[in-house]
C-alpha cells in the first residue's frame, strides 16, 4: 500500500498559475507574443500596439479582474530597452508582468504611451506619466538639514486653498541616487553584497529576495536551519522597522517620552540584529543555499532573554501613546485609506492591512518555512493614521511571538549548502521573487546569462504607497502633511530606481 504521506503534491499557488498560464494563452491567443512562468508572476511579452487590448482583457474579464496597478519600469541596457509593467487581482492570485521590447529611440516615447493608456484603466498610473516629464529637471538638489527621515526622498509641490491643500504632486527626481549602471556587467554574488542598499531601514529583504530568486532558478531549496536563521533575522528586522516608524511618528509629534523609549527598545533590537550579522544597516548575510553564518546557542540565549524586556517596554510605548487623548485626537480621521482605494493603487504590508485587506505573503505555504509557526495577520478597519500606528505595534507584537517560536524550535543541521560561486553557471532565463518586508511586497525581477546579469528591475513597495500619499492629503490641513506621509513608512532606498532616466 502507498503511503500517501510520503507523496510530493505541487503548491496550490503553483497548480493556480499553471491554471492561469493555460487561461491566458486562450484568453489572449493572437495579442501577445508568449507567456511563460517567472515564480510568483506570470510573464507576458507583448507587441506595443497590443498594450491597450490586452490590459483592457486583463482589468474586465470576470475569470482575471486584475483590477491593481503595482507599478511600471523602464529598463535600458546595452542587450536590450523594454517597459516592465506589474498587473495583480484583488481577487485571486493573479500577478501578471507585462514586458514589451523597446527599440533605443523609443523607449522615452514608449513608456509615455504606455503610462496614457494605462491612465484610463488606473489612475495610480498617472503619476509614472508625470514623472517621465521630471525626469529633465535639475538634480542638483539641496535637502534642508533636519529634514523627516523617510520624507528626504522626493519634493512635493503643493496648491492650498487657505490651509486646506487642494492639489499635490509627488516629484521623486530628487531620490535619483542610482542608475542601471549600477549593476550593469555585475557578478551575481557581487550584487548579494551591496542590494541592501535598496532598504537600508530592513536590508535583510532585499538579500532575501535576490538569493531566493536565484535558488529558483537553480531548483535549490536551503535547508530547515538555514531557513529559521532567515526567518529570525526577517523578525527582528520586522520589529526594528516598525519601533523606528514609531520613533519618527513621535518625533513629529515631538513627543518626547515615547520619542527617547522606543530608541532604547531600537538599539537593543539592532545589538542583537548585531550579534548576529556583524553589522546593523547592511548586513551582507543572506546567501545562496543559506546564510553566512550559524547561530551559536548563546546568541540564541541572549535573544530568549531579551523577548520579555522587549514586549513589556513597547507595551508600555503602546500604552502611553493609545491613553493620551491628545495623541489620539491628533492622529484619528486624518490620511484615510479605504480598502478599495489601498487595492487600486497597489499599495501592500500594513498600509494595506490598517485599510482593512487581510493579506501577508508570510501565509503563504512556499515563503521560507513561515508553515512551521501559528500566527494570526493583525488587520485594521478604520485606514487613518491612528490606525497605522496601531497595525504597527500589533505586528511587533506578533513577530515577538515568532521569534519566540522560532528560537524555541530551532532546528539542527548545516546553516548553508556550499556552491562554488565564481564557476556558477545559471540556465539563462527570467525569474520574479516577492517577499513581505516591514513596508510591503519588495519585488525583483531579473534575466540571468550564464554568469551575469543581464537586466535587473526592483520594486518596493514604498513607491504606491508614496502615489496614493499625494491623493489622500488633499482636503488635508497642511499641518498634517507630514504625519500623514510618514504613517506611509516610505523607505527611501525603494525609490531611486523607479522612475525613467534619461541619462546613462
Amino acid at each position: 500500500m502507498d503511503n500517501n504521506n510520503n507523496k510530493t503534491y505541487p503548491l496550490p499557488g503553483v497548480v493556480f498559475r499553471e491554471e492561469m498560464k493555460s487561461d491566458l494563452e486562450f484568453i489572449l491567443k493572437d495579442k501577445v507574443d508568449r507567456i511563460t512562468g517567472t515564480g510568483f508572476d506570470l510573464l507576458i511579452e507583448l507587441p506595443p500596439e497590443n498594450l491597450y487590448v490586452v490590459v483592457k482583457e486583463l482589468k474586465e474579464n470576470p475569470r482575471l479582474r486584475a483590477n491593481i496597478f503595482g507599478g511600471m519600469n523602464a529598463c535600458k541596457n546595452n542587450k536590450r530597452n523594454f517597459l516592465l509593467i506589474n498587473l495583480r487581482s484583488a481577487y485571486n492570485d493573479l500577478s501578471v508582468l507585462l514586458k514589451m521590447e523597446m527599440q533605443n529611440d523609443d523607449i522615452e516615447t514608449g513608456y509615455i504611451e504606455a503610462a496614457n493608456i494605462l491612465e484610463e484603466f488606473y489612475k495610480a498610473a498617472a503619476f509614472y506619466k508625470r514623472t517621465s516629464r521630471i525626469a529633465r529637471c535639475d538634480f542638483n538638489i539641496e535637502i534642508p538639514p533636519g529634514i523627516l527621515d523617510g520624507l528626504d526622498c522626493f519634493d512635493i509641490n503643493i496648491y492650498a486653498d487657505e490651509d486646506k491643500v487642494k492639489e499635490a504632486y509627488i516629484d521623486t527626481c530628487v531620490s535619483r541616487v542610482l542608475d542601471y549602471e549600477f549593476y550593469r556587467d555585475m557578478k551575481i554574488y557581487n550584487l548579494i553584497a551591496i542590494i541592501n542598499r535598496f532598504d537600508w531601514k530592513a536590508g535583510i529583504f532585499p538579500e532575501l529576495c535576490l538569493c531566493s530568486a536565484i535558488e529558483k532558478l537553480l531548483q535549490l531549496k536551503p535547508t530547515k536551519r538555514a531557513r529559521y536563521i532567515r526567518m529570525l533575522l526577517c523578525e527582528l528586522y520586522r520589529i526594528s522597522n516598525h519601533i523606528y516608524f514609531i520613533l519618527n511618528i513621535c518625533n513629529i509629534l515631538q513627543y518626547d517620552i515615547a520619542y527617547s523609549m522606543c530608541h532604547l527598545e531600537r538599539e537593543r533590537v539592532l545589538g542583537l540584529i548585531e550579534t548576529i550579522t556583524g553589522s546593523r544597516v547592511a548586513p551582507n548575510f543572506i546567501r545562496i543555499g543559506g546564510v553566512k553564518k550559524n547561530i551559536e546557542e548563546e546568541t540564541l540565549a541572549d535573544i530568549r532573554k531579551n523577548l520579555p524586556l522587549l514586549f513589556e517596554n513597547i507595551r508600555k510605548i503602546e500604552k502611553i501613546m493609545t491613553e493620551d487623548f491628545l495623541i489620539i485626537e491628533r492622529l484619528k480621521n486624518i490620511g484615510i485609506i479605504s480598502k478599495d482605494t489601498a487595492l487600486e493603487y497597489g499599495v501592500t504590508g500594513p498600509n494595506l492591512r490598517a485599510s482593512g485587506a487581510r493579506n501577508d505573503l508570510r501565509k503563504d505555504n512556499d515563503f521560507i518555512s513561515y508553515g512551521d509557526l501559528s500566527f494570526t495577520t493583525p488587520v485594521g478597519r478604520e485606514g487613518d493614521c491612528l490606525e497605522r500606528v496601531i497595525i504597527r505595534f500589533r505586528e511587533i507584537f506578533q513577530s515577538l511571538r515568532l521569534v519566540n517560536q522560532i528560537i524555541n524550535n530551532f532546528p539542527e543541521g548545516d546553516y548553508i549548502k556550499k556552491i562554488n560561486l565564481p564557476h556558477l553557471e545559471f540556465q539563462p532565463g527570467a525569474i520574479s521573487q516577492d517577499i513581505e518586508c516591514p513596508h510591503g511586497i519588495f519585488k525583483i525581477y531579473m534575466e540571468v546569462g550564464e554568469k551575469d546579469i543581464d537586466s535587473l528591475v526592483i520594486k518596493g513597495p514604498s513607491m504606491n504607497s508614496l502615489i496614493l500619499g499625494g491623493e489622500i492629503i488633499k482636503g488635508e490641513s497642511l499641518e498634517d502633511i507630514d504625519l500623514i506621509l510618514m504613517s506611509l513608512d516610505i523607505s527611501p532606498g525603494e525609490i531611486m530606481n523607479t522612475q525613467y532616466k534619461t541619462e546613462y
